[in-house]
């Protein structure tokens, strides 16, 4: 299941809730991820909050819970050149 479309399952949580309820009800659903898959259990663990206030604050945590790797190769982009001083690894192409 794509990121968004399992954020979306839980606008139907009652909250406040915890970690521990979200996990027990959704842990193991699968994130497909740009390299592979995670589970919500580890991504909610990952991001470290105990507690979650609203529906915003837990997709928060599902986006930062995230590996580096979920977003495809590191420091890529298409868009910009490095700016003066900064420090990135040199562009490869494919």
């Amino acid at each position: 299941m794509r990121l968004e479309e399992a954020a979306a399952l839980f606008e139907s949580e009652e909250f406040p809730t915890t970690r521990e309820r979200l996990c027990s009800r959704h842990g193991d659903l699968a994130i497909e991820l740009a390299d592979g898959e995670a589970v919500v259990t580890t991504v909610l663990e990952r991001a470290g909050d105990e507690r979650y206030g609203s529906y915003e604050e837990l997709r928060a945590s599902l986006f930062c819970g995230l590996p580096a790797g979920a977003v495809g190769r590191r420091f890529y982009s298409d868009r910009n050149t490095p700016a003066v001083g900064e420090d990135r690894p040199t562009p490869v192409s494919f």
